[in-house]
């Protein structure tokens, strides 16, 4: 938008100074010459007058004198005078003058005679122009002859071409001072644009208290920011209840699932109880453990949006995966599930946070590992970071989706991660608990193959040897 008014402002008065520049010389070109034309007519006249004295045309000599008087010098004077008779003859011309140049047809021969005067420029020599005027020679009331006199067309055309050179440069400065200015007018115009979209860009779902402040702006762009405040308003109201309802739900879910869990498990632990039924409630226990899995990530979700803070301590990462170990182990039994690669190792963190990461790293990589494959958690310390891998032989995740798996509520497609259902905050959590604790979430897969996940951690300074 900038560049287009510059460009829109900058044309204009371009244009503007172009047509005023052209105007001016065409002008300035005229007036040269009708004041060349002018004083040609004086000369005529004076021409016309000493061969009026003579009282006729039949002394070659004594106009040949006249001539020369007027035009010492030939050609190289600037000056020109040709006598003629009646019928277009010449009588008497400047020296060195090609008469072919300034011929006169039959037609002029009349035209002036009749008391036409006639001018116009010619070439007398290589590149010599003359400006050049043809009237007729009277004796009292008879017409008896014409006189042509000329003059160097440069005296017109050399002040001509210097303004115009003058015109030339100036245009040319001033189109770039039209261009400059225009981007300085257009860029004023377009800041409060500028800073609208700089603050909405910024804006996020967890920030929608953030209010678009451009006063002393014009009007419109008031308007503008006004407009966006309200709608940003109603946005933040609408994330409010949306977070509102999320966190009751949320707590209004977990006591009745966590007391059908414990039920559950209490009757697993009767030993008459026969296969099937023992299996049935294994699986209601798996689901019943899925959905407060999914009511603790809708409740950190709606923790974080509100900004809630770490309850950071120290945490042994080791313990930690030991018991997501033992909590999954039973979740999928045709998928070979084993606890690798194992070091001590000890962050300062969020506990019940970091537990829920592995959990749904863990979750994630069973539920898209089909039967017959394999998963492994492992834990490995380096010098400076903590490495927690969780890596799967299922179904893989395409290129163009690794990017996009770590955003809410995103699912990839069924033939990319198989029919496995979910709610496609999994990851995202995952993904804001290691960012909240100075890490990061690393993906490797190939599509058929299987995926490598790898939280990296910091450690903490005072434990880490």
């Amino acid at each position: 938008m900038r560049w287009r008014l510059t460009i829109s402002v900058a044309a204009a008065v371009i244009t503007t100074l172009a047509a005023i520049l052209v105007t001016l010389r065409l002008v300035l070109g005229g007036i040269l010459e009708a004041d060349l034309d002018r004083d040609l007519s004086q000369d005529a006249g004076l021409v016309s007058a000493r061969v009026a004295l003579m009282g006729s045309l039949g002394d070659r000599d004594r106009l040949q004198e006249i001539v020369d008087s007027f035009s010492s010098g030939g050609l190289s004077s600037g000056f020109l005078v040709v006598l003629r008779d009646d019928e277009g003859e010449v009588l008497a011309s400047t020296p060195g003058v090609d008469m072919q140049q300034l011929a006169l047809e039959a037609a002029e021969v009349e035209a002036v005679l009749g008391g036409e005067t006639q001018h116009r420029t010619v070439e007398v020599g290589e590149g010599d122009k003359v400006r050049l005027r043809t009237s007729r020679i009277s004796i009292g009331r008879k017409v008896v002859g014409i006189v042509q006199v000329a003059e160097d067309a440069e005296l017109a055309t050399r002040p001509l071409g210097r303004l115009q050179t003058i015109l030339v440069a100036e245009g040319v400065a001033g189109a770039l001072l039209a261009f400059l200015i225009s981007y300085w007018l257009a860029r004023g115009a377009v800041k409060p644009l500028e800073e609208v979209i700089g603050v909405a860009s910024e804006i996020e779902a967890s920030e929608l208290g953030r209010r678009i402040d451009v006063r002393g702006s014009p009007r419109e762009v008031q308007r503008l920011a006004d407009t966006f405040n309200a709608m940003l308003e109603r946005l933040e109201r609408a994330f409010q209840q949306q977070r509102n309802f999320v966190l009751d739900i949320s707590h209004e879910l977990r006591t009745p699932l966590t007391g059908l869990r414990g039920n559950i498990d209490v009757m697993l632990m009767d030993d008459q109880l026969d296969a099937d039924t023992r299996s049935h409630m294994e699986r209601m226990s798996g689901e019943v453990a899925r959905l407060i899995r999914l009511t603790s990530n809708l409740l950190y979700l709606g923790h974080a949006d509100t900004g809630r803070e770490l309850d950071s301590r120290p945490v042994e990462l080791d313990v930690l995966c030991l018991e997501v170990y033992r909590q999954t182990k039973d979740m999928r039994p045709g998928v070979r599930y084993r606890l690798g690669h194992e070091d001590q190792v000890t962050v300062v963190g969020d506990r019940d946070l970091l537990k829920q990461l592995i959990l749904n790293l863990v979750d994630n990589s069973l539920k898209y590992t089909p039967e017959g494959g394999e998963v492994s958690l492992s834990l490995f310390r380096d010098q400076e970071q903590a490495r927690i891998v969780v890596e799967d032989s299922g179904v893989g995740i395409s290129p163009e989706q690794i990017p996009l798996i770590f955003q809410r509520f995103y699912q990839t497609e069924k033939g990319d991660r198989g029919s496995a259902g979910g709610a496609g905050i999994g990851l995202a959590i995952c993904d804001r608990i290691a960012r909240s604790h100075g890490g990061e979430i690393r993906v490797q897969s190939e599509v058929g193959k299987g995926s490598v996940f790898t939280v990296v951690l910091p450690l903490n300074p005072d434990t880490a040897q």
